[in-house]
């Protein structure tokens, strides 16, 4: 097998055949490092707009946290070692609303957007929340292996696997033929990247306009970003609201840190407070529990597309595969987030040795 050089992926023109990106590898190490932020060169895109009159200036009072020291399983690595062998793109830490700490890689500069999967739906449970703030949504009225490689083609994702162009499925058409459920809802956790797709239509079907309008409108724009997002598209222009969002570093943390203020910032309230109350103190996790395998937070729950670590300090997350994470401790006034292009989309022992790193630097600060 040969060992490619990531730095020269996508280089030449045209690159040479094994170091060009596509459909069929963008989401594999290490085609990853360059596909993550660069989605809109590979997959549709529409754009989720910033406003000048809007952006808010990050304060910087920065702090080297290269050299500190951080113990897990009986061994010892720097912060800085770390990060480059969990493929960290983007590293930033902010404190008591002052930017402390900021890692990027040789691919990711604060102004890079860079997708950030699942985090998507964290973000689109912020805009729904602002939806039924206005009354345009009521939350009273409410697979198998080849399903979920029929949901990536649907979504423009990956290539159908029978190269059949004839007849190319669309997101919509794959959601509006979804099995039901044998279950009543609200008695079993069963994580589903397609509801959030559905709720990303139903947004748009009673907003009246496209999701990269309504968000960046109503969640993006008020947040304060600085610089353009986007999210992919299907053949046929829907919108894939459960993972598709490319984001700055910067404007990520802006985000993350309107909903560690309860929703609010210098712009005003953006999140219904009530919104972002219910995410993090929920108490019912009755049916998080009720789940077949439970590895990730066991006392912990998943409210409204978020989890609740149910850590000591009521610490609450959003979690990206490959390694995209927000980490919101209220207690400490801390907002941490992460953007990664990991060579797994789900590795469980990164993700206790990125829990070890994380706690440390809640027990720094």
């Amino acid at each position: 097998m040969i060992k490619l050089d990531a730095n020269k992926i996508m280089k030449g023109s045209p690159p040479p055949l094994e170091y060009q990106v596509t459909l069929e590898n963008w989401r594999k190490y290490p085609y990853n490092i360059w596909a993550f932020v660069n989605v809109r060169n590979i997959i549709p895109t529409s754009s989720i707009k910033f406003d000048a009159k809007q952006k808010i200036d990050f304060i910087k009072k920065l702090t080297n946290l290269d050299e500190i020291k951080i113990s897990h399983n009986n061994t010892e690595k720097k912060l800085k070692d770390i990060l480059v062998d969990c493929n960290t793109d983007s590293f930033l830490v902010m404190h008591k609303g002052k930017l402390v700490f900021e890692y990027f890689n040789n691919f990711t500069t604060c102004e890079t957007p860079h997708i950030i999967f699942s985090i998507s739906k964290s973000l689109t449970s912020l805009l729904t929340g602002i939806l039924v703030d206005k009354k345009l949504i009521d939350v009273n009225t409410t697979g198998k292996a080849e399903i979920f490689q029929k949901y990536r083609s649907s979504t423009g994702w990956d290539i159908p696997s029978n190269n059949d162009i004839t007849h190319l499925s669309g997101l919509h058409e794959f959601l509006s033929n979804l099995p039901k459920s044998m279950l009543l809802h609200g008695k079993k956790y069963h994580y589903c990247s397609p509801h959030s797709d559905l709720l990303g239509w139903i947004i748009e079907r009673v907003s009246g306009e496209k999701y990269s309008k309504i968000i960046s409108d109503l969640l993006f724009k008020p947040s304060g970003i600085i610089n353009d997002a986007n999210v992919t598209l299907d053949r046929f222009g829907a919108t894939r609201s459960a993972g598709g969002i490319s984001i700055s570093p910067y404007d990520l943390l802006l985000i993350s840190e309107m909903v560690r203020t309860h929703g609010a910032n210098k712009n005003g309230q953006i999140v219904p407070e009530n919104w972002i109350d219910d995410i993090k103190n929920y108490e019912d996790n009755s049916c998080y529990l009720n789940q077949d395998d439970l590895k990730r937070f066991p006392n912990g729950n998943y409210r409204s597309k978020w989890y609740q670590t149910g850590f000591d300090e009521n610490e609450f997350c959003a979690i990206g595969i490959h390694g995209q994470n927000i980490w919101i401790n209220p207690k400490k006034e801390l907002t941490i987030i992460r953007m990664s292009s990991a060579s797994d989309p789900i590795n469980i022992k990164t993700s206790f040795l990125q829990k070890a790193q994380l706690l440390y630097l809640l027990k720094y600060f």
